[in-house]
């Protein structure tokens, strides 16, 4: 089979392809050349040595690919390696075509691949041999990701080839194992010490959530050795997990640590670990209540000092410091076993610090510099978690940009007020839903609502003790102008509330109310103004009109009921066709066959009938807009795309993730990297204001009369009066 001589430049081809032209052939196609594509040498050649020059290598993507197994990898990588390192390029013979590569007694192979990113997740045929082979030969690799490689265990693996010797992997930056159920303690060490993480100065992110339920405190001991650049953490899971151990890399990562996942972790006991620290704040605020309110704060403050002292936040710190140590009956024990443990923190640090060969810190306190915290369902039914919270955020200086409370059974009101007052201008997701909040002498929620003007995702979903009807401290949600989700369901807010939010909140996205008794369907619209909303939830509402009235005054509705819309299906099939495209996967486009049908051109293409699936053209111009757009709040199969982080804009923890179009429009410039692909919805228009929301033109002068609907609502001197800060001195009435 010639190759014709005014063939396009094979470089040119990979080129404008990238690495994802391998996806379209099967691995046996890839390793054996039996495809007919193949067949051709120069072709099956070039395409290995494209391979050979890419940074990333991803085999997540298809199906077909994450069926691969050790053998398989070990032989692929084997065969990249083979051809790049060919002498001859012409092969005018077969037997010199390449040498065979054995590399069995060393550590790192001199016939390395360029990649810096390797994406193994969801391969849940590897066990660890074809890993390190893998690792063996990209000594440049920056990200590696073995989420859901549910057979990956290094504990054989990784233990024998360290009697070799260990990898040097001094550029690697972030490790995904999150879903590795057989990772446990152990098996990370193992790991660890494999990949020589003593050494590397440029590890910043670790996900551990869901990794083997026997993981425990032993595993900070081998993370103390990693030095103090660790920038995100997630345990999610990690039910052996104590107090102890949380705090010991929390203090070693205190100058960096930005995001904290401890979801889940049962044996976790936050007042064990900050009871201290809230018994100084206590004798702090006493001797320094009458004086220079700014030595009560502090010294890692970023916020506004002067606001903190007119809106009542130095109360509600107080009250919460005094219910945390009421709430304790052997306090001083608690007291001193937190004390024992800083100083147990800093030996370590001492003992660690001439590994690191670094400076002075600079930070003193833990969780200084946290960003992104999630503790929900954090510790058993028998721990009190009163204070905690306002105690991180005065630790935190203000700068908590995401918080999570999800499911926990004490949060005093005080609580939320220094949370909110502290983050004020940084806070912009809060998730509280299922949370017990205990009524305290600092009562008023209008305080926590006043301080939250630039929340952008609030959830407040089954909170029994907040009252959201006429009168209530909860109604005065209506001051947040600038949220894109909100969720209340099941609790009792009312339908002038409703109506009041919509009217003010003119960027709002998602509306959950699902079980709410006080509403019925009128309430959820402004007559025959038109609204934003793409996402709405409104079951086990009383319905008085057809449905179909808020698919009217919502052009841009894509779900109603957590079901799809018909411009929804559409959309979500558009952008699964597109997502398709880019990454070379096959889909089914009948009940008979797998294969994908060749179009007149000779171009590879997933045909879809025009009855079940969305014409490309009609979708032309959303090329350039956020991919929420296409997918909605929705997390379902279809809704797979390609995820990035940026640590600009504190988005890479937690779940969040960038599309791709965000990264080249709404990110431009900043510090990103890719976290392979997945399902979910793009977080940009919470995080950041983002440019590619352009759904088309809706009249925005339907938004400006409000004063009736304000008046109905009896909200209207929400908005005509100041804030005044005796409302957390004086308990308000319930009617």
């Amino acid at each position: 089979m010639s190759f014709p001589k005014d063939a396009p430049d094979l470089n040119k081809v990979m080129a404008a392809v990238g690495p994802e032209v391998f996806s379209f052939f099967p691995i046996g196609s890839l390793l054996n050349g039996t495809s007919p594509m193949l067949v051709n040498t120069i072709f099956h050649d070039g395409l290995f040595q494209c391979l050979g020059q890419t940074n990333n290598l991803n085999l997540s993507q298809c199906q077909h690919l994450r069926k691969i197994n050790d053998d398989q990898l070990i032989a692929l990588i084997k065969k990249i390696v083979e051809i790049r390192a060919a002498s001859n390029p012409e092969y005018s013979q077969k037997e010199e075509r390449r040498q065979s590569h054995d590399c069995s007694g060393m550590a790192i192979c001199s016939c390395s691949t360029k990649v810096t990113h390797l994406d193994l997740s969801r391969c849940r045929f590897l066990t660890g041999e074809g890993i390190h082979f893998c690792l063996k030969h990209t000594p440049n690799i920056e990200q590696l990701l073995l989420s859901s490689a549910a057979r990956f265990d290094a504990t054989e693996v990784f233990a024998q080839h360290n009697t070799v010797g260990a990898l040097k992997l001094r550029k690697l930056e972030y490790i995904d194992l999150s879903g590795c159920s057989r990772m446990d303690s152990i098996a990370l060490k193992h790991f660890m010490a494999g990949i020589q993480a003593q050494n590397i100065r440029s590890f910043r992110l670790l996900d551990l959530s869901g990794v083997s339920s026997q993981i425990d405190d032993d595993i900070f001991g081998t993370l103390g050795f990693w030095g103090n650049n660790l920038e995100s953490l997630s345990l999610a899971g990690a039910k052996k997990v104590t107090s102890f151990g949380v705090g010991l890399i929390s203090y070693i990562c205190r100058d960096t640590l930005k995001s904290l996942n401890l979801r889940g972790c049962e044996g976790v006991n936050l007042a064990k670990l900050l009871i201290a620290d809230g018994y100084d704040i206590m004798l702090s605020i006493q001797a320094n209540i009458d004086a220079n309110h700014r030595l009560i704060l502090p010294t890692n403050f970023v916020g506004d000092s002067e606001i903190l002292s007119t809106n009542g936040f130095f109360a509600a710190l107080c009250n919460s410091m005094r219910e945390m140590i009421n709430a304790h009956s052997n306090v001083d024990v608690l007291i001193d076993a937190s004390r024992h443990y800083m100083q147990g923190y800093k030996r370590l640090e001492q003992r660690w610090s001439n590994l690191w060969g670094g400076g002075e810190r600079r930070e003193e306190r833990i969780f200084g510099q946290l960003e992104q915290l999630d503790i929900g369902m954090i510790g058993h039914s028998g721990i009190k978690l009163q204070g905690c919270i306002a105690i991180i955020a005065w630790l935190n200086g203000g700068r908590l940009r995401q918080v999570d409370l999800c499911g926990l059974d004490s949060i005093l009101l005080s609580d939320l007020s220094v949370l909110a007052s502290t983050s004020r201008h940084r806070l912009v997701s809060l998730s509280a839903s299922s949370s017990a909040t205990i009524p305290s002498t600092i009562n008023s929620l209008g305080g926590f609502f006043h301080a939250m003007k630039n929340i952008s995702e609030l959830d407040l979903s089954c909170c029994d003790h907040w009252d959201f009807g006429r009168g209530g401290d909860g109604a005065m949600i209506v001051m947040l102008t600038t949220l894109r989700s909100l969720k209340l369901d099941h609790t009792n807010i009312n339908g002038p509330t409703v109506r009041a939010v919509l009217a003010k909140s003119k960027r709002l996205l998602r509306l959950s109310v699902r079980g709410c008794s006080n509403l019925n369907s009128n309430d959820l619209h402004l007559g025959n103004r038109l609204l934003g909303l793409i996402d709405i939830d409104c079951r086990d509402v009383q319905q008085i009109q057809l449905l179909s009235k808020l698919r009217e005054v919502c052009p841009f509705l894509l779900r109603l009921n957590n079901r799809c819309t018909a411009l929804g299906a559409k959309m979500l099939r558009a952008h699964r066709s597109n997502f398709l495209w880019r990454v070379g996967a096959r889909e089914r486009t009948d009940n008979k066959s797998k294969k994908r049908k060749s179009s007149g051109d000779g171009v590879v293409a997933t045909s879809t009938s025009s009855e079940n699936g969305a014409d490309n053209d009609d979708f032309s111009t959303f090329t350039n807009r956020c991919s929420t757009l296409w997918t909605g709040f929705s997390q379902a199969k279809d809704t797979e795309q390609e995820m990035f982080a940026c640590k600009t804009c504190s988005m890479d923890g937690f779940g969040r993730f960038v599309c791709i179009t965000c990264v080249k429009l709404c990110h431009k410039g900043h510090d990103v990297f890719s976290m392979g692909s997945g399902t979910g919805y793009c977080d940009c228009c919470i995080f950041t204001p983002c440019k590619c929301l352009d759904r088309g033109p809706v009249n925005e002068d339907q938004y400006n009369d409000l004063d009736h609907i304000l008046d109905i609502a009896g909200l209207s001197e929400v908005f005509e009066v100041p804030f005044d800060p005796s409302v957390f001195n004086v308990r308000r009435g319930r009617g």
